[in-house]
C-alpha cells in the first residue's frame, strides 16, 4: 500500500521525466507509451520480453530468433526503458516482433498495456524488478521468468524497506532463470525459494550469426589493431603508448560515445601524432598512426579486421565493455585491470587461455610490443576464444526448454 501510494505520489516527477527524455531523444512515441497510451491492439496472445536498453536487447535476441522458430505462429513484443534499445531492436526487423516502450511504474499505465498486448507471459532480462509491474502481471495471470538472472551490488546493499518490497515481488514470478551459482545465491538472499530458481548458464556467451554480406572494414590495406569502445582518457593512454612504440600497424579508436570525437582529437593534437577522423573522410597516408573511428554500427566490421582487439572501459574504473564480441571472431582480445561489469565472461576466457588481461599500461606496452615482434606466438589465444565460446551455444537449448511448457501451458 506504501509503496502504490509512493508511485501516485510520484507520478507528476514521472511525467516531467518522461517528457524530458522524449525532448531529447526526439521520440514522442516513448512519452506517449511510457504514460500508458498508443499501444497497438494485438488480438492474439503476445510472448513479452522485456530489455533495459542495448546491452540487454543483444544479449536477448540469439534467444528470440530460437523462440521464433518454437512457436512459428505466435507474435512477440519487446519492451525497452530506452530509445537506444528501441533502435537496437528496429535495426534487426525481426519477423513477428513489434518494439513498445514499458510503462512506467504506473497501475493506469501498466493496466493499459496488459489490454493491449494481451501477453501470455512475459520474459524479464537480467535483474529488472517493478514491485507493481510484477503484481498486476501475477493477477492477469501473465507468467514472469526471469532469464539471464543476476543482481547489481546495489540491489544487494538497497536498504530494508526496499528489500521487502523486492521479496515480495519475487514471490509473484514462476521462474528465475540464473546465469551462475553465484546469482542463484544472490536471490535466494534476496528471499527467492529453490523450486523457482536454477541455473541456466549466462546468455552473454551466445550471439547471432554474423551476416554474410558483412564485411571487413579496408583501411588503404594498411594493417591495424583496435581499440574498442574506449572512455575518456583511454584514448590518450593509448595514443601515448602507440607514440612510444611508433609501428607501422595503424590503431584504430573507436569510442564508446562518439559525441566524444572533438575532445579526443584535442588530446591527440597535443602529442603531435599524425591521425585521422572517420567522420571527416579524412584519408589515410603511410604516416598516419592512428585512425579515430567516430561514427556509430562499425565496430564489428573493424574488428573483423583486426589484427588484435583491446577492450575499452578497463584501463579505468569503467567495469570494461562487451569481451565476447572479438573472441566470439577468434580475434586476439586484450583487457585493462578493470572488468568488474563482465566477471563471469572474463573468468571463463581466461581460465581457457583465451584472452589477456593486462595489469596496467605499462604491462599492455609490453604485450603490444612482445605481439609486434612475434605475432605467431599469440595466435592460439584467439582460436581459445572462438573455441571456448562455441562450447556455450547449448544454453539457449537450455533455456528453450524451460521457458516453452509454460507458454503452451496458457495457450491449451
Amino acid at each position: 500500500m506504501t509503496y502504490r501510494l509512493l508511485t501516485i505520489l510520484l507520478w507528476p516527477a514521472f511525467f516531467i521525466y518522461t517528457f524530458k527524455i522524449s525532448l531529447r531523444d526526439k521520440s514522442f512515441r516513448y512519452f506517449l507509451q511510457r504514460l500508458g497510451f498508443s499501444y497497438p491492439v494485438q488480438k492474439n496472445k503476445t510472448i513479452w520480453t522485456h530489455c533495459a536498453s542495448v546491452g540487454e536487447v543483444n544479449t536477448y535476441l540469439p534467444l528470440h530468433l530460437k523462440l521464433l522458430k518454437q512457436f512459428p505462429d505466435t507474435q512477440f513484443v519487446i519492451t525497452t526503458n530506452t530509445v537506444t534499445g528501441a533502435r537496437t531492436v528496429a535495426r534487426h526487423n525481426i519477423e513477428r516482433t513489434r518494439h513498445c516502450y514499458l510503462p512506467i511504474e504506473s497501475k493506469f499505465a501498466i493496466k493499459r498495456f496488459i489490454k493491449a498486448w494481451q501477453p501470455s507471459q512475459c520474459l524479464i532480462m537480467e535483474t529488472e524488478i517493478w514491485p507493481l509491474l510484477y503484481q498486476l502481471c501475477h493477477i492477469n495471470n501473465i507468467s514472469i521468468s526471469i532469464i539471464n538472472a543476476r543482481l547489481s551490488h546495489r540491489t544487494l546493499s538497497a536498504n530494508r524497506w526496499v528489500k521487502s518490497l523486492y521479496k515480495t515481488s519475487l514471490l509473484q514470478v514462476n521462474k528465475i532463470l540464473c546465469k551462475s551459482n553465484e546469482e542463484l545465491e544472490n536471490y535466494k538472499f534476496l528471499g527467492a525459494n529453490n523450486t523457482q530458481l536454477s541455473v541456466a548458464g549466462n546468455l552473454k556467451f551466445t550471439s547471432i550469426d554474423i551476416p554474410q554480406a558483412l564485411q571487413p572494414v579496408k583501411l588503404d590495406n594498411r594493417v591495424y589493431c583496435v581499440a574498442a569502445s574506449t572512455h575518456h582518457d583511454e584514448e590518450l593512454q593509448l595514443a601515448t603508448l602507440w607514440n612510444k612504440l611508433n609501428p607501422d600497424m595503424l590503431l584504430v579508436i573507436v569510442p564508446r560515445h562518439p559525441d566524444r570525437s572533438k575532445a579526443i582529437q584535442k588530446q591527440l593534437d597535443t602529442l603531435k601524432i599524425n591521425y585521422a577522423v572517420r567522420s571527416q573522410q579524412q584519408t589515410l597516408n603511410d604516416n598516419t598512426k592512428i585512425y579515430l573511428a567516430d561514427t556509430l554500427g562499425e565496430l564489428t566490421q573493424f574488428m573483423m579486421g583486426a589484427e588484435f582487439v583491446f577492450v575499452g572501459g578497463s584501463l579505468i574504473k569503467h567495469g570494461g565493455q562487451n569481451i565476447l564480441e572479438p573472441c566470439r571472431l577468434g580475434k586476439l582480445t586484450i583487457c585493462g585491470p578493470y572488468m568488474f561489469n563482465f566477471k563471469d565472461e572474463l573468468t571463463l576466457l581466461l581460465e581457457n587461455q583465451a584472452c589477456i588481461q593486462v595489469a596496467d599500461i605499462a604491462e599492455l606496452t609490453s604485450v603490444i610490443s612482445e605481439y609486434l615482434d612475434k605475432p605467431e606466438k599469440f595466435i592460439p589465444i584467439g582460436d581459445n576464444a572462438k573455441h571456448a565460446l562455441q562450447k556455450q551455444y547449448a544454453i539457449i537449448d537450455a533455456y528453450i526448454s524451460t521457458i516453452s511448457p509454460r507458454h503452451k501451458t496458457n495457450e491449451n
